[in-house]
């Protein structure tokens, strides 16, 4: 139901004039129901629905939840990947220690030998020269190289690769130690007089320093080993370590060698000089019989007296006639020569 314009008369839908007054009624324009709402303003609708969300508090909420859980994450792995990185040896301190375990079985294959010729003596000291050269290089990577970049700053932590390192810096000191400590025991055998007790003193107390510094050699390289997960041996008894027990050994032999040898020699100067005295003496027994001559009276035995070559018989007079009072002295036999 439509209404004129002109007079108000209703005017039923469809009919083109109006009853009343006959004015002819505007033709109806179709509606079209989908464009009622444009697509645009509905999607700008919707955006302006979600930024609405956003902007309201409830969203600014979730939004500083996000952020703080993101941020959380982030310093976790962070943390986590830092404790990972410091729990472990690093790469550089287990190739220090993998240098050092070869060279303590380098220099466990031959054991120095204890003498007094002095070429062999120049030679060891050389090698030990060597090898002190190799852990004083040793030493120098692993300063350089070894743990965290705190520690090779001079600052000290708790990580577990700073702790690591700082065991086998020890344990290279020790070996270096125990290195020095046998190139003063070769040295001092240069020239040593094994039969002084002084010399024998100071050989014995070098061996005993010597002991104790294997033991350390042992006991630091196992302290490095101990739960580290990061190299393949568990436990070290390097015998270069021990060589303190066979050199202890080896000096006494020496010793007892040369002992034996000057009392050897002793008697055998003995020897010689009481042969010498009896070879004296029976010279001085033959020199003495030259001189003696038997009487052609009375058979008795005598010297020559005097320079002229006379003789006397001591015990005839020169008579053949033994008087009563050399009677009792007189026995040829005890003259003959």
């Amino acid at each position: 139901m439509t209404f004129c314009q002109k007079c108000g008369a209703s005017v039923r839908e469809g009919n083109r004039f109006c009853t009343e007054c006959g004015r002819v009624m505007p033709a109806e324009v179709p509606v079209d129901h989908r464009a009622a709402v444009p697509p645009a303003a509905a999607q700008t609708g919707i955006k302006k629905e979600k930024k609405g969300f956003f902007s309201s508090p409830a969203g600014i909420a979730l939004v500083v939840i996000i952020g703080v859980a993101v941020v959380a994450g982030i310093a976790l792995g962070a943390f986590f990947l830092l404790r990972n990185s410091d729990g472990k040896v690093d790469a550089e301190t287990v190739g220090v220690w993998d240098e050092y375990e070869s060279l303590l079985e380098e220099n466990s294959e031959g054991v120095p030998a204890i003498t007094l010729d002095q070429a062999a003596l120049q030679k060891t000291q050389a090698d030990l020269e060597e090898t002190r050269k190799k852990v004083a290089a040793l030493e120098k990577t692993l300063e350089k190289t070894g743990g965290t970049e705190a520690r090779r700053s001079g600052n000290d932590t708790n990580s577990i690769r700073d702790v690591k390192a700082d065991q086998l810096a020890e344990a290279l000191a020790a070996y270096n130690a125990y290195v020095q400590k046998m190139k003063e025991l070769f040295a001092a055998l240069v020239g040593a007089n094994l039969l002084d007790q002084n010399v024998i003193n100071n050989l014995n107390a070098i061996l005993a320093d010597l002991q104790k510094l294997g033991a350390n050699v042992t006991v630091t390289a196992n302290k490095f080993l101990d739960g580290n997960a990061q190299v393949v041996t568990v436990k070290v008894d390097p015998p270069v370590a021990k060589f303190a027990e066979k050199f202890q050994a080896d000096l006494q032999a020496r010793v007892n060698a040369a002992v034996q040898a000057e009392q050897q020699r002793l008697a055998g100067e003995q020897a010689a000089a009481a042969a010498q005295a009896a070879e004296l003496e029976r010279q001085k027994a033959a020199a003495e019989a030259a001189q003696l001559v038997t009487c052609p009276l009375c058979g008795g035995v005598g010297t020559i007296e005097g320079g002229d070559g006379r003789y006397i018989c001591p015990f005839c007079g020169g008579s053949g006639v033994v008087t009563r009072a050399k009677a009792a002295q007189f026995d040829p036999a005890d003259w003959i020569p």
